[in-house]
């Protein structure tokens, strides 16, 4: 009738109806504009534009690096796996100038020292003794405080033979330096002030200073790793049970004569460690 007001309670089926038909419209709608601008079957209007913009961003420095990481990496390992890594503040000072893979320069051994990486940090290995401190090896975990484990190496699939896997994927064995009931990190961090201002003014550095500046990153770190045998053999500088190896890991480590197969043999093939 005339004058009255506006039918307003339409039925729900037709609300549903248009707004299908919106969502269709606008996806026709952005499919046509995709077509237009990025994609390879349509005229690509803004494909040369946003080529150019990659372009800007590219790093040749960057690009150089990635090459260089998948050369170390294929350089020194037959089987290549990939793993999560730390936030730069929690890696240590070493992979200021180290990459993950550090030991190069003897072709023989270089991967076997380099899977080692696996198990300790760097000043495992390389620490350097403190005049009124003893040395103390347990567990570290840049994210933890206190890790509690399972950590990886210490036990065996006893269905497999392989190494159990973990969900700790950041725990290594480190050196503490212990002086009463103080235990003080032997770890230095590329958040530690020195390492920060390094990195800052490296590049103003000749050859001759960085070297210098470089020494303060090692006085408690020796060039020279520790002996195989050190470790491989029994009543070594790790306590395997403390540190929660399973008995017959502990076995397989006290007893690999590696020292010997190193020495005395100019070819030679990799034990079976991890059956």
């Amino acid at each position: 009738m005339p004058g009255e007001p506006k039918r307003l309670d339409h039925p729900k089926i037709v609300l549903l109806i248009a707004f299908v038909f919106i969502i269709i419209t606008l996806a026709v709608l952005g499919a046509v504009l995709y077509h237009l601008t990025f994609s390879h079957h349509g005229p690509a209007i803004l494909v040369p534009f946003q080529k150019k913009m990659e372009e800007k961003k590219r790093s040749a420095i960057l690009e150089d690096v990635k090459r260089q990481e998948e050369y170390e990496k294929h350089r020194h390992f037959h089987n290549v796996v990939e793993y999560p890594t730390l936030p730069g503040k929690e890696l240590t000072v070493c992979f200021i100038c180290h990459s993950d893979y550090p030991h190069s320069k003897n072709k023989k051994v270089r991967a076997l020292l380099n899977m080692h990486t696996q198990f300790f940090v760097c000043e495992t290995c390389h620490i350097q003794e403190k005049k009124g401190y003893e040395i103390v090896y347990k567990w570290y975990n840049p994210l933890e405080k206190e890790p509690k484990g399972p950590f990886f190496g210490t036990s065996y699939d006893p269905e497999t033979g392989n190494l159990v896997p973990v969900k700790d994927q950041f725990s290594r064995i480190a050196p503490y330096f212990k002086s009463g009931d103080t235990l003080l990190s032997a770890i230095q961090h590329q958040e530690s002030d020195l390492a920060q201002d390094y990195m800052r003014v490296r590049d103003q550095l000749t050859p001759v200073q960085r070297e210098n500046v470089k020494k303060k990153f090692h006085v408690s770190t020796k060039p020279k790793g520790h002996e195989c045998k050190v470790c491989h053999s029994k009543k070594g500088l790790l306590d395997f049970r403390k540190l929660g190896f399973a008995e017959n890991r502990i076995v397989d480590l006290e007893q690999l004569n590696i020292a010997g197969m190193i020495t005395k043999y100019e070819k030679f093939y990799i034990p079976n460690l991890f059956k």
